[in-house]
């Protein structure tokens, strides 16, 4: 039985998922086996994956020590869900995709030349505004004054040109913001996080108004719920959640992109802060690899979290490892290679130093840290056997003290915060650790000898290389 929604009302929920046998919905146990294992093999460090058939979760795991059901940073994901909010928006009479940007900010409009005076709310959402630059790297300001500076900046190309563009995510994001009263997450939480059963979200925000572009902090499995909603033309088992015809707005290409300077699945066009792929599907796609892919054609969605800066071998791995061994009907069952899958995903760990000295003597052991442009609020790093005897990490950074427990060889268990570590020492004299930041994808690597500490990061943070700065916000 399929029943509607009034926009802007919260509609029932089923939290869980249906599970189901992969061969059950088509899927061969051995070709998602082959598909994590490329992840893996090829360095693209995974942190979580929930891949849907047919509506069904038929494979899940998170690598240790990310947490099952843990947020994380999803970065531009964000954008498609600020994309959900005008739609929301749009249903109630609040925005419309042709209003213009000067008539939704008309505190700025003194600023705007011709073409930046022409653009429109579905120019911003189809980053189609004509700039050939971001517009948020000439910010300067907070982001409450941040329409002035977009609308100051003339594009250099008429109204459907594509750029990259978090400024006009922003400016999108602000006139939710701005029309609702509320922050996004705040407007979201009803109609579109309730219904889908996600419980846990936080947003990054300034001057109280949540960034849009970037900073939401969700789970593996919503970024799947999010896929399967739009697989489904907006609905969520049975219930409209999304406005009738919104889905298919934001799936639908708006924007040419074969100019596009990455690889060829940036190249197939851009809808409503979606970007198309090759075999007709659509993305969801944050930094570093946080994805949420919506295969039509095979009634798919694979949703993942990792730290990689090889977004396209990534994709690569779905269309070649797993598409073309998807079946139409159900397989019949073969529980050699489902026992194959499902032990390989409850063990996945991300690796750790592994000891090959002792410790030289009972410590505590010290290590400064010169500033590189990389790390540059690191000041020192400090190692010590813990009361209950185990080691304990602290990390000095500008000043503050971040104190983490620091597993020897293995990660901690059980997770107490939003950072953990692991180190040994690797060699005489030398301690290796690596201290992870579970909110996010990030991780900073110490190689701690003589007194002094080289770090560096497995992805650059974008919004700043410090540790402590990496946990959601609360």
């Amino acid at each position: 039985m399929s029943t509607d929604a009034t926009p802007g009302h919260a509609v029932p929920s089923t939290s869980d998922l249906p599970r189901s046998t992969p061969e059950a919905q088509g899927v061969p146990s051995g070709a998602l086996l082959a598909l994590v294992r490329r992840w893996e093999d090829r360095g693209l460090e995974p942190h979580g994956v929930s891949v849907l058939r047919h509506g069904h979760v038929v494979a899940q795991g998170s690598w240790r020590p990310y947490p099952q059901g843990g947020i994380q940073l999803v970065y531009s994901v964000s954008k498609t869900f600020t994309a959900c909010a005008v739609g929301f928006a749009v249903a109630e009479g609040l925005l419309r995709t042709e209003d213009r940007v000067v008539d939704l900010f008309p505190e700025a409009a003194a600023v705007a030349g011709p073409r930046a005076a022409a653009l429109t709310l579905h120019d911003l959402l189809a980053m189609r505004t004509g700039h050939r630059e971001d517009t948020l790297v000439w910010r300067g300001s907070r982001t409450s004054t941040f329409p002035a500076h977009f609308l100051s900046v003339e594009p250099e190309e008429e109204p459907g040109w594509f750029v990259y563009h978090n400024g006009a995510t922003l400016m999108a994001a602000l006139a939710v913001q701005q029309r609702s009263g509320q922050r996004l997450l705040d407007y979201l939480r009803p109609r579109l996080l309730d219904p889908l059963g996600i419980e846990e979200a936080a947003w990054s925000s300034q001057d109280g108004l949540d960034l849009g572009y970037s900073g939401l902090h969700v789970g593996t499995e919503a970024l799947a719920r999010l896929g399967e909603l739009l697989l489904r033309d907006g609905r969520w088992q049975g219930h409209r959640v999304l406005p009738e015809g919104w889905a298919e707005r934001m799936t639908t290409r708006h924007t040419d992109t074969t100019h596009h300077p990455d690889p060829v699945d940036w190249q197939q066009g851009y809808g409503y802060q979606v970007w198309r792929c090759r075999h007709d599907a659509v993305r969801a796609d944050g930094a570093y690899g946080q994805f949420s892919v919506v295969v039509p054609g095979s009634d798919l969605v694979v949703a993942l979290t990792s730290c990689t800066e090889g977004s396209q071998e990534t994709l690569d791995a779905i269309w070649e490892e797993l598409l073309p061994a998807l079946a139409d009907g159900p397989l019949p069952p073969d529980p050699t290679a489902a026992a194959a899958l499902a032990e390989h995903l409850a063990a996945v760990a991300l690796p750790v130093p592994v000891a090959a000295a002792p410790a030289p003597g009972a410590g505590p052991w010290r290590f400064r840290h010169e500033p590189t442009e990389e790390v540059p609020f690191l000041e020192s790093v400090e190692l010590a056997v813990a009361d209950g005897g185990g080691l304990e990490l602290t990390l000095h950074e500008r000043g503050e003290a971040l104190v983490l427990p620091c597993g020897d060889g293995a990660w901690p268990e059980p997770l107490t915060g939003p950072w953990t570590a692991a180190g040994a020492w690797s060699a005489p004299g030398t301690f290796e650790a690596v201290v992870r930041a579970v909110e996010g994808p990030h991780a900073l690597l110490l190689r701690c000898r003589d007194g002094a500490v080289t770090a560096s990061w497995n992805g650059v943070p974008l919004a700043g290389p410090a540790v402590r700065w990496l946990a959601a916000p609360r």
